[in-house]
Parts: C-alpha cells; sequence; structure tokens
C-alpha cells in the first residue's frame, strides 16, 4: 500500500488519494480536477469515493468523478445532502476493491450533525473534524457532540496517522 497522498486543493484544502497496485480510493474531493489530474499522472483508476460530510469544498467533484468513472461505490453518512451510493453508520466496514483495504466507520459529529470518519490500516480520515492546527467550527453540532467525538478520536491509539482536510 502507497502512502496517502495529500492533493492540495482550494486555499487551504487536501484531498486524498489512496493508492495500491493501479487502483485509488479518494476522500473528500470536493474538486474533481486535481484528483483526475493525479490519477492520470500516476496511470490510476478510481474504485470508490469516500466522503465524511456535505460541505461543498467536500463533496463539489463527486457527480463529474462519477461520470468519468461510472458506476464506483460514493460511500458517505446517512444525510440526503452527501451524494453517496452507498450509506454507512458507526461501526460499519467497507472493503474497497482493487485497494485490499478495510475501513470501519466512526461518527464525529460536531462539525456537521451527520460527519463520519474511516479508520484503517493505522490510518484516519477526519474530514473536518480534526484541522492540522485545531478541529473544524461548530455548524450544526453542538459544543457537546464535537467534545465527544474528539474524545473519541483521542481514544485511538497513538501511533494512528490522521489524515485531516485542512
Amino acid at each position: 500500500m502507497t502512502p496517502a497522498r495529500a492533493i492540495p486543493a482550494f486555499a487551504d484544502n487536501y484531498l486524498w488519494l489512496l493508492s495500491r497496485a493501479g487502483c485509488a480510493a479518494a476522500v473528500d474531493p470536493g474538486d474533481a480536477a486535481p484528483i483526475s489530474a493525479a490519477l492520470a499522472a500516476g496511470g490510476l483508476r478510481l474504485s470508490a469515493i469516500l466522503l465524511t460530510h456535505h460541505h461543498a469544498d467536500h463533496i463539489g467533484g463527486v457527480a463529474r468523478l462519477r461520470e468519468e468513472f461510472p458506476g464506483i461505490p460514493v460511500y458517505g453518512p446517512e444525510d440526503e445532502r452527501v451524494p453517496a451510493t452507498r450509506r454507512v453508520r458507526e461501526g460499519d466496514t467497507l472493503r474497497i476493491d482493487g485497494l485490499e483495504r478495510e475501513f470501519r466507520v466512526l461518527e464525529v459529529p460536531g462539525h456537521t450533525r451527520s460527519h463520519i470518519a474511516y479508520l484503517g490500516d493505522g490510518e484516519l480520515y477526519c474530514g473536518d473534524t480534526l484541522f492540522a492546527g485545531g478541529c473544524g467550527r461548530l455548524f450544526e453540532g453542538t459544543p457537546a457532540q464535537m467534545r465527544a467525538s474528539l474524545a473519541k478520536l483521542r481514544a485511538l491509539p497513538d501511533a494512528t496517522r490522521v489524515y485531516c482536510a485542512h
């Protein structure tokens, strides 16, 4: 497994691309263009999209990527604002075909009411629950929800590698 690759987007965001043996998964592709460019440069085929929440800087590129790669699964929380084809919730496990990776879903509300994160192989893809220098602003969640979500993430093993969006 190749380490996750940060794909810069917008002024302050990172999209994540996981790859193995010619297959790739994109996490929170808010913009399709940099994901498509990275896939083409690496000779990769997109096999899945993982979404953490509904904000445009995390889902904005999904429609274009689905046109480019028809039929790929798009995982996301149980929230009608998220363009997911497969809804997931706390405790669900998903396997990404071609990557031979499994992820467990964690519900981490606070930034949004339906925010989720993906945990697998010692890696956490947490969207806007955590930032490189803090945590996401509360848009829909409550301080108590965010505190509980941060406590859940803090309880993960110290060796967990965190891949946040900002």
